[in-house]
């Protein structure tokens, strides 16, 4: 059975259910509200070893954004055998993005204070009081009595310590407020990685055009030559990407700037085979486009570049 207010009313003022500190404001019709006692514990406070005591402290405490704390009621419960307590947070709290660390009850013949973590979901900062009322216990009577009542670790305990300071420093590491912040960076970096990836394949496409006209230009005056009987032919050697390279990178040691047809010239390779072997050095970071728009057939600037 669920006690109502002039049941609670009746069983504290008998001394049968205990609620030190007890205010008959805080009675509702079938339910108590327990308030927020002195001390408090937040990981990201300025001194983090130790709990802190908001009613000497400005009376308030403010949990960060994304950050969390742990909180004493100001109530001190002792509850008789027959009776167990279920308590969470009140709904105005979780109306404004908290949420709430509770067991499912509290046991029968407990006595002491309760510890609760608060965690702060939202991006906005948000001030706990000292004495506000945040949570909402309701009295259960039992048909019988157990045969054992709770005598566990929280027991008889009325202040934070080490213990349950233990609990909390196993939560800390990248809080959500550092998370959010990475998240925002990564999605800078991506946006403008996103930006040079669209520039780079407008520029892959603005080679690959080139290099297929030029390639056209090279057929048309091979083709003129052989029609005259000219014995000049243009050849390009037949080697790997990796060969390539490695001759590439000697070229660049040599001339600080070079076109891709300078490259193709210079080395007897075909444009394709060029721009693949600088596409994979420039990847690498050997080296880097250096160029503004070059003129028309000659492709874009290439030049040395130190290693990442």
């Amino acid at each position: 059975m669920v006690l109502v207010d002039h049941q609670i009313r009746n069983v504290v003022s008998r001394g049968y259910l205990g609620i030190e500190n007890y205010e008959e404001g805080c009675l509702q019709p079938a339910s108590y509200d327990l308030r927020v006692g002195p001390l408090v514990y937040s990981p990201s406070f300025t001194n983090p070893d130790k709990p802190v005591d908001i009613s000497k402290n400005g009376g308030c405490h403010r949990i960060s954004p994304y950050g969390t704390a742990m909180l004493m009621t100001y109530e001190t419960l002792r509850l008789p055998s027959d009776m167990i307590g279920r308590f969470g947070l009140k709904s105005g709290f979780a109306r404004r993005g908290l949420l709430a660390s509770t067991g499912p009850q509290v046991d029968p013949g407990f006595e002491g204070k309760l510890f609760v973590s608060i965690m702060n979901l939202t991006p906005t900062s948000h001030i706990i009081a000292f004495k506000d009322t945040f949570l909402s216990i309701e009295f259960h009577t039992l048909d019988e009595k157990p045969e054992k009542v709770y005598e566990g670790p929280y027991q008889h305990r009325h202040d934070i310590g080490p213990d349950i300071l233990e609990d909390m420093v196993r939560l800390e590491g990248m809080n959500l407020s550092q998370m959010q912040n990475q998240f925002s960076e990564l999605s800078q970096h991506v946006k403008q990685w996103g930006s040079v990836a669209v520039k780079f394949e407008e520029f892959i496409n603005e080679m690959r055009m080139q290099t297929a006209a030029m390639t056209q230009l090279i057929k048309q005056i091979a083709e003129s030559q052989t029609s005259e009987q000219t014995p000049m032919r243009v050849e390009a050697r037949q080697i790997d990407v990796k060969q390539a390279q490695k001759e590439i990178i000697d070229l660049f040691r040599k001339h600080g700037t070079l076109y891709y047809s300078d490259i193709a010239e210079m080395l007897h390779l075909d444009y394709e085979t060029v721009i693949n072997a600088c596409e994979q050095l420039q990847q690498e970071g050997i080296i880097e486009d250096d160029s503004k728009e070059a003129p028309h057939g000659k492709g874009k600037t290439k030049k040395a570049g130190k290693k990442r």
